[in-house]
């Protein structure tokens, strides 16, 4: 069993140290031979390269999220408030009509009464023994 194949099997058991996993992708990397073993190196090698304007892409996605995340809050806020207006307005101007259906019941009330007690102040008491049955212009029909 050549070392190659001997750190191979240790990577796979997951015993290797660092320092024998960069042998081991040294050895893969000098071999002519393109086997499964030096392509799936191949490609970690390649996926842990770290992009160098990571930084700024994640700062600006953070910032472009945050900005729309902010616009939306804006227009809840907007929204919101001129639902609250209008509810407040209306509650206004039902409390309003209230009042002055209130005022204007009361006014008829006192009316009522002020012609209750002219009309009862004007015209004579009947008889309570007779019984007015009907009335016209020029006949009266009374029971006693």
């Amino acid at each position: 069993m050549t070392n190659q194949e001997k750190l191979l099997d240790k990577y796979y058991k997951g015993e290797t140290s660092l320092e024998e996993e960069q042998q081991l992708k040294e050895l893969l990397g000098a071999d002519e031979r393109a086997g499964p073993d030096q392509d799936m190196f191949g490609y970690f090698e390649n996926e842990a390269a770290v992009p160098n304007d990571l930084e700024e892409l994640l700062f600006a996605g953070v910032e472009e999220k945050h900005d729309r995340n902010k616009v939306r809050k804006m227009r809840w806020y907007s929204f919101s408030s001129a639902a609250a207006m209008i509810l407040v307005v209306l509650a206004v101007y039902l409390d309003f009509r209230k009042q002055q259906q209130r005022e204007l019941e009361s006014q008829f009330y006192v009316m009522e009464q002020a012609l209750y007690q002219m009309s009862s102040s004007l015209q004579p008491e009947e008889q309570k023994d007779m019984l007015v049955l009907w009335v016209d212009n020029d006949v009266e029909i009374i029971v006693n």
